[in-house]
């Protein structure tokens, strides 16, 4: 239930919404035809709800009406695994043509010294390959929550806070299913393969893993994963903002590539990551936003 007097479009104004026979302060954004509705967020709440997000991820998972998304999930990872090797030989070859160089450089940035050893904070790419295979590793994202939540807190918007903290759950999620799928499916990487495709060893154990990690982690892409869950979580809060989506699938369409091109993923691991990072962001916004027609707002 949402109270207060109705605005004009395109205007954001602070309301009230009974949950569960309580009342909470929100603020309501008309955005064409809906009213996107937040409520103040907890500062620990990506952390606290990521149970409730992986118990509706699975039930998202595992209904009927997501039977076609897994059928295409399915078969697009079975022939890109069947021509895995083909697919990265040419992709290198198209990147040497071009002088896209595939060896990953940097430059220290940022760093601590700790129990005697070096610990990278943050690394300066020194090639164009490796400066966009970074753009995936999450620290875009998490910049860009970071400036949303400073804008949220100055401004008191409750959406640009509730999605700084709905990315951040949406990746936390993300990076706990993918690395533990990625021990659980010990697929090697391009950079490690002793056959073409990359041998795959199920269910290694996780000293062998952590022996060495570019053996067994492929599959499937956290990289990819985490692109898709942050790039969604963004879209859906600022749907209006429509370059979101393309820009955001053009960099992941070329980190794609550059992770094919550097070795560290074959084309295979990519669609069951895409969709594990879709239904992580749908379901962290769905918990996290009130979405009513606005002819139900008053």
């Amino acid at each position: 239930m949402i109270c207060a007097a109705k605005p004009l479009m395109g205007q954001r104004y602070d309301s009230t919404i009974i949950v569960n026979g309580k009342e909470k302060t929100a603020q309501v954004y008309l955005v064409g035809s809906q009213g996107l509705v937040y409520a103040p967020v907890k500062g620990y709440h990506f952390i606290t709800r990521i149970p409730a997000t992986f118990r509706d991820a699975a039930k998202e998972s595992f209904s009927r009406k997501s039977l076609p998304a897994w059928g295409a999930i399915v078969a697009s990872s079975a022939i890109l695994i069947w021509q895995d090797q083909n697919i990265t030989n040419q992709v290198r070859s198209l990147c040497s043509d071009i002088g896209l160089d595939r060896t990953e450089v940097y430059k220290d940035a940022l760093y601590v010294h700790a129990g005697g050893k070096k610990l990278d904070i943050y690394q300066i790419p020194q090639n164009l390959n490796t400066g966009i295979y970074q753009l995936g590793e999450g620290l875009p994202p998490l910049l860009i929550s970071a400036g949303l939540l400073t804008y949220g807190l100055a401004k008191h918007d409750l959406r640009a806070t509730s999605t700084a903290s709905q990315a951040v759950q949406a990746m936390l999620m993300m990076g706990i299913t993918t690395q533990l799928l990625k021990r659980l499916s010990g697929r090697e990487s391009p950079e490690s393969s002793t056959a073409d495709g990359g041998i795959w060893r199920p269910f290694g154990s996780w000293s062998a893993y952590a022996k060495k990690v570019s053996a067994h982690d492929a599959f499937p892409s956290g990289h990819m994963g985490t692109m898709m869950a942050a790039v969604t979580v963004f879209a859906d809060n600022y749907p209006e903002k429509r370059w979101i989506r393309p820009v955001g699938y053009g960099i992941m369409g070329l980190c794609g590539l550059a992770m094919i091109n550097n070795g560290v993923h074959w084309a295979g691991d990519y669609p069951f990551a895409i969709g594990l990072g879709y239904v992580s962001a749908k379901v962290t916004v769905k918990m996290n936003r009130w979405v009513k027609g606005t002819g139900k707002i008053r």
